[in-house]
């Protein structure tokens, strides 16, 4: 079973690393020295989740009367960070045909804007001029989904930050946590100290409990075990009283402390970054390659030169759940990320994030995913969309 995404690490790599993480070497400062060298950034900040970056670096530094303008087709981990923030919350559209936010608003007030680089997509520097872009007060580069590269941070100004993620799915995934960026000095202090304050101490049961859900997540990806595991986790009924564990500051995303595994990890991803980028784009090219024969049935995403988390299409929402079934039981996992928020926004109010809600579907895309891979589930796409096809003739005819 191919997952619709893995860890940049498979099974054996990890316990290599689990060995390295015995020498201790790997300390939160090492690993923030390390990020600014690799990103030629002034400061990088270790955090418990991106989504505590994203609502510290607004509450400190946005008023109390200011907006946070948040892209509506988005993650409940950024609606949260957002909500987090105790300011107004305004939503904004996507573009037209596109997975990232409509910028052509003019701020009102002071603003600080998410700008959720979706699936690892860029904002380029053109979308950066539009007004609620160039405008805003704050800007918070949300790159969860992203490999973050040097040329990614010439793109902030002195009062901006941009986050990453090495939670589960994204590119970077090293257990939990992520990293702040920024230029400002204030800021990374203010955002260090926080951190200092938030997180709480750990004894060694709770560390090995925590390596070993890194080990078994790891485990469970990989493909021989995945689709027993994901049909029996299908079946189990879900605890209502936990459903939104990951939505308040109870969760791990606002206290875990890294364990020397964790870091150890991040680290070795770090290092392999750019082999794992190069990676993704090359299958990414595989994928244009391969579809532009059916590019009439669906949209394809753009051709950035940036790695992505997912090869993210758009296809016509009433084909798009019998392909993800045929694609299933063609041995592929693919998702559908992601749902409009329909309990806090009236989708008339957003039609384009309406509509890519409907018709996204993600690709399996990372360093594990093989040539032969890609062929697979682009010849599962192509036939599925030709049987949709026929029997769309079929009907007209009758």
């Amino acid at each position: 079973m191919i997952p619709r995404h893995r860890p940049p690490f498979n099974t054996l790599a990890l316990m290599a690393t689990a060995g390295q993480s015995l020498t201790g070497k790997a300390s939160i400062r090492n690993i923030e020295q390390a990020f600014q060298r690799a990103l030629n950034i002034d400061h990088a900040i270790w955090l418990p989740s991106a989504r505590y970056g994203i609502t510290h670096a607004i509450s400190t530094s946005l008023p109390s009367n200011g907006i946070v303008a948040c892209p509506v087709f988005n993650c409940g981990a950024v609606f949260h960070a957002a909500g987090e923030c105790n300011r107004q919350v305004q939503f904004i559209d996507c573009a037209k045909n596109s997975f990232l936010a409509q910028l052509t608003a003019t701020p009102q007030r002071s603003t600080a804007i998410i700008l959720s680089e979706m699936f690892g997509q860029r904002f380029s520097v053109d979308d950066l001029q539009q007004p609620l872009a160039k405008d805003a007060a704050l800007r918070i580069f949300d790159m969860a989904m992203a490999i973050p590269r040097p040329a990614d941070m010439p793109r902030m100004r002195q009062s901006d930050v941009a986050v990453i993620s090495f939670g589960l799915g994204k590119s970077l995934y090293a257990g939990w946590g992520g990293m702040a960026f920024t230029q400002c000095p204030e800021t990374a202090r203010t955002l260090r100290r926080q951190r200092d304050q938030d997180l709480q101490h750990a004894g060694l049961l709770a560390r090995l409990k925590w390596n070993f859900q890194l080990a078994a997540r790891t485990l469970a990806h990989e493909p021989l075990m995945y689709k027993r595991l994901r049909e029996i986790k299908q079946r189990q009924p879900q605890n209502p009283d936990n459903k939104d564990l990951d939505f308040n500051r109870q969760s791990h995303e606002w206290h875990r402390p890294p364990t020397s595994l964790s870091t150890s990890r991040t680290l070795n991803n770090l290092q392999l970054a750019e082999t794992f980028s190069a990676k993704r784009i090359q299958l990414s090219e595989e994928y244009s390659h391969q579809l532009r024969d059916v590019a009439e049935c669906l949209r394809l995403p753009p051709n950035t030169g940036s790695a992505m988390s997912h090869y993210s299409i758009r296809v016509s929402a009433h084909v798009r759940e019998s392909l993800r079934q045929q694609l299933w039981c063609s041995g592929i996992d693919v998702g559908s990320l992601f749902p409009f928020p329909h309990q806090v926004c009236d989708a008339a109010d957003f039609p384009n994030a309406e509509q890519a809600a409907q018709e996204v579907l993600n690709l399996p895309l990372s360093n594990q995913l093989s040539t032969f891979d890609v062929t697979q589930i682009c010849d599962c796409i192509k036939h599925s969309l030709q049987s949709s096809a026929n029997l769309d003739n079929q009907q007209h005819a009758a």
